[in-house]
């Protein structure tokens, strides 16, 4: 992540603050889509409120299929800063609509491995000779940020709350980059990694769901 990044995420609530009045806190954890997630929220008045969060998921898999020769490993590493501006139209409401910024760092990688031999022509291939693929897909890194949700962690009296929010992340389009040695080399041209681009063009908006416990201070 570039350092320039950073100003983006909380530029926002010092703007803010210069217009602030009542001033409360409270913190939330959550389950979402982006994984186990921990924020920070400071109200701006009765309508504002500014959050900051962290959001982590991560899964490792690995496929043995005898029946085809390889070995396939997945790891799914889902990390991403947000900072995001809650703002309640109706007076005494919990419901909110949400915007902002967040820094996606989510990344997946798979690794093909042959275990067996391969036959072509009468010629005897060995998994060495074969060799190994490897496919990195990413996303943007500044990813805008849209949704609603229900809940106000810093409405009322100190103590525990529940959140919900449901909204999306625009990610852009997938950034494929395919490695490969031995034999399997020619499977990571440029036109594969355009294709398996395409393929992913409809996950340019992530899906957002989280669902959580507030308390305030």
């Amino acid at each position: 992540m570039k350092i320039k990044f950073l100003p983006i995420l909380f530029s926002f609530l010092l703007l803010i603050s210069t217009t602030s009045t009542a001033q409360d806190y409270a913190a939330a954890l959550k389950v979402s889509t982006l994984g186990a997630s921990i924020e920070v929220v400071r109200s701006f008045g009765e309508s504002i409120n500014g959050k900051l969060g962290f959001n982590y998921f991560s899964l490792n898999q690995s496929v043995n299929d005898a029946s085809e020769d390889f070995t396939a490993d997945y790891d799914v590493k889902l990390t991403s800063l947000s900072a995001i501006v809650d703002w309640f139209p109706i007076s005494s409401s919990a419901f909110r609509l949400s915007g902002g910024l967040m820094i996606n760092l989510n990344v997946a990688d798979a690794f093909l491995t042959p275990t067996g031999t391969y036959t072509s022509g009468g010629d005897v291939y060995t998994s060495e000779e074969l060799g190994d693929l490897k496919a990195n897909i990413k996303f943007n890194k500044v990813a805008p940020y849209i949704g609603l949700g229900f809940g106000n962690p810093t409405a009322g009296d100190s103590g525990f709350g529940f959140t919900f929010d449901l909204g999306t992340m625009y990610q852009g389009g997938a950034v494929v980059d395919l490695t490969a040695d031995g034999l399997l080399a020619p499977t990571a041209a440029e036109d594969q990694e355009r294709l398996i681009e395409d393929n992913l063009s409809w996950f340019k908006w992530f899906p957002v769901i989280s669902l959580g416990v507030t308390y305030k201070f």
